[in-house]
């Protein structure tokens, strides 16, 4: 990056800084404002965002208006209905020996907020954080991932067309203008994507003790049991996988399947895969591409990691890769351990859920654990086996549209969640007023101390501290 480029980013950061400075925190209206107009740049620019996510990744127009747009029009709705309610004041008062106490308490935003996307959702992970950030009070630096260029330029354009830079930003680059960004003293980041990348965004930060938010990702683990077998679970778990050729965070990563049902789930899974996308996925106008070639590179050696059952066909000129079930996986294969992110559903038969759990082949701490079961002893085996933040029972993808539930990882999953309150809690801190109205002296406080005013305290201490 140029140095006049860099330059422009202290600028930029010092603005935004200044103006958290010099004028007074945004008031509910004010932020409830800033919302709406985004709201409308998201209407008016509707069939325009289509576009550009249809042009970066070939995605069904459907889908990127279901799983962009709609998710954060529904998320600043659900904000601005509830955003006053958040940020009322907490008060108490408390009676102890010789004076009372009163604390107040209240949620105040870091200041300038650095919030870096991926490329698989690149418009809803762009923003849906930055809606949490603006909720909370802050300012709000975007940069968009470069492998989603169409959408970053687009972005750029009617975010500075609508706010002003002091308020929210986009700054498009590569990963020398992330570097630049990071190392600037923001107040908070924000970092949504791989576990090697979010490691060194850590890292940069701890020198200049910036606090971090990483969503990571991770081998989402699904369960089918006997019990919970039927078409429609399967329609479920396919949708879930298939989404966005499988390039979303919180799809189901690896089937485990009992064993009594294992040859039925192989063909109904492939019933299904052929209803959705015909006999030919990569002439379907429903199904996606892969974002970039580094990554469809990685998902080809993942198709020799066992024997495909269905699929298994691509295209390197149009980075297509079919929809793809792989079976009799090698004990020794990546793909028991390393994230997938693709088309591709490696499908395994267990004989017994606590068995199957002991043997240690399933993340723990993944984003998320599914599990299709009607049997209660199978569910909160696995929720007690979990890390995760989330257990999802008998539907995929659904609980991450839900303003209501914290959407976030844990260990290799990430750290911190946000969406509805947990990301205006997310994006501020809490801060506390103190005050205390004396009417007794308190004898011996002070020193020189005495071993009778220590037996006193050791004596009266629930009443005196």
């Amino acid at each position: 990056m140029a140095q006049q480029d860099s330059t422009g980013l202290q600028s930029l950061l010092e603005k935004q800084q200044d103006d958290m400075i010099s004028n007074a925190v945004p008031t509910v209206r004010e932020r409830k404002k800033t919302l709406l107009k985004l709201k409308r740049l998201l209407v008016d620019q509707e069939a325009a965002l289509i576009e550009a996510l249809v042009t970066d990744m070939r995605r069904p127009a459907f889908e990127a208006f279901s799983f962009e747009i709609a998710l954060l029009l529904n998320e600043i709705d659900y904000v601005c209905r509830s955003l006053t309610k958040w940020m009322r004041s907490e008060r108490s008062i408390h009676s102890k020996f010789g004076y009372i106490e009163t604390i107040r308490k209240k949620r105040s935003p870091f200041g300038s907020v650095l919030i870096i996307s991926p490329w698989n959702y690149p418009l809803q992970l762009a923003l849906m954080p930055a809606i949490s950030a603006i909720a909370a009070g802050n300012r709000c630096v975007i940069k968009p991932s470069e492998y989603a260029p169409a959408t970053s330029k687009l972005l750029q354009r009617v975010i500075s067309q609508t706010f002003s830079p002091e308020v929210l930003t986009v700054v498009p680059g590569d990963v020398q203008t992330a570097k630049q960004l990071i190392s600037r003293p923001f107040n908070l980041i924000f970092f949504t994507g791989s576990q090697e990348t979010g490691k060194a965004v850590s890292q940069q930060a701890a020198k200049q003790l910036i606090p971090v938010i990483t969503e990571l990702g991770g081998k989402n683990p699904c369960i089918l049991d006997e019990t919970g077998y039927s078409p429609e679970a399967i329609r479920e778990i396919v949708w879930g996988k298939f989404l966005n050729a499988g390039q979303t965070c919180i799809a189901p990563d690896t089937l485990f399947v009992h064993e009594s049902i294992y040859a039925k789930t192989l063909s109904e899974i492939a019933a299904v895969l052929l209803s959705f996308y015909g006999d030919h996925a990569k002439e379907s106008k429903d199904y996606g591409r892969i974002c970039n070639r580094a990554h469809f590179e990685k998902l080809l050696h993942v198709l020799t990691q066992g024997k495909i059952r269905f699929g298994g066909d691509y295209n390197a000129e149009e980075l297509f890769i079919a929809p793809t079930v792989l079976t009799d996986i090698p004990s020794e294969s990546p793909i028991w351990h390393d994230e997938i992110f693709g088309p591709i559903l490696p499908v395994i038969p267990y004989a017994n859920l606590e068995s199957l759990l002991h043997q240690q082949v399933i993340q723990r701490d993944a984003l998320v654990a599914y599990i299709f079961s009607k049997h209660k002893p199978c569910i909160k085996l696995l929720e007690n086996h979990m890390r995760s933040t989330t257990i999802s029972i008998n539907q995929v993808i659904q609980h991450g549209a839900n303003p209501h539930v914290a959407f976030g990882g844990v260990g290799r999953s990430g750290h911190g969640s946000y969406h509805g309150k947990a990301g205006f809690q997310a994006f501020s801190y809490e801060k506390t007023a103190y005050n205390v109205y004396r009417y007794l002296t308190v004898p011996g406080k002070f020193p020189p101390y005495s071993d009778q005013n220590l037996h006193i305290v050791k004596k009266f201490r629930k009443w005196l501290l």
